[in-house]
């Protein structure tokens, strides 16, 4: 596991964030509800300008900036083969990897890269912020794991992160179209969306536990070179 005390910003800056995002779900106060939209936006924007701000002061090369360039424009590619399967997203076991084998910052980065280059052509919208910061949580978090992780774990990571972006983007979803804003709302949000963040697990746990190990063979060769 990689030592955190490197990274004293990233990682508190994503969990507390997290916190804030969810609010709407345990909040009592309807009028700071209401200004969710307006909260989840600057908290996506403070924590990405929060990472950039870390980035820059960690040791970092023209090399790695361009690794993280370069893997922010496949996974971003990756997206667009598979969007006739509801879901299925080769990208979040990419970047599952990066992270783990680049770190968080690499794992965010590209994480928040892939939907912000791919939506020009899958569509941009108010669900873009809530998407950059969904994968790039999963991108950071992932750093926290192995890289010697068994491919079944691997692929048990795949699966919980296939949920986890599916929750906060059922928040949105919740907050955006299921008026009045209640927990009631909140689970018919997941019901609906549990088709699909099911396909989206399904997928990560296939790809990560037949090509994972690989991967992170391949990164780590591209990191040691």
């Amino acid at each position: 596991m990689r030592d955190l005390r490197k990274y004293p910003v990233l990682i508190p800056v994503i969990l507390s964030s997290l916190l804030i995002i969810c609010y709407p779900l345990y909040s009592t106060n309807n009028e700071t509800v209401q200004l969710w939209g307006l909260i989840s936006m600057v908290t996506v924007v403070f924590t990405v300008s929060a990472a950039s701000l870390e980035f820059v002061h960690q040791k970092i090369s023209v090399r790695e900036v361009a690794l993280i360039s370069v893997f922010g424009a496949v996974t971003a590619m990756l997206r667009l083969p598979f969007t006739f399967i509801p879901n299925v997203q080769p990208c979040t076991s990419l970047i599952i990897c990066i992270g783990i084998s680049f770190g968080p910052h690499a794992g965010f980065f590209v994480g928040a890269l892939t939907p912000l280059i791919s939506n020009f052509f899958l569509g941009h919208g108010p669900w873009t912020p809530l998407q950059m910061y969904a994968w790039g949580m999963i991108g950071a978090l992932s750093s926290l794991l192995r890289s010697n992780i068994s491919r079944w774990r691997l692929g048990a990571v795949g699966f919980s992160a296939g949920y986890i972006y599916g929750f906060i983007m059922n928040i949105w979803f919740w907050y955006t179209f299921l008026q009045p804003i209640t927990l009631n709302r909140f689970v018919m949000a997941e019901l609906q969306g549990l088709p699909f963040d099911t396909m989206h697990a399904i997928g990560n746990f296939a790809f990560l536990t037949l090509l994972g190990k690989r991967i992170l063979h391949i990164f780590d060769y591209l990191r040691f070179q």
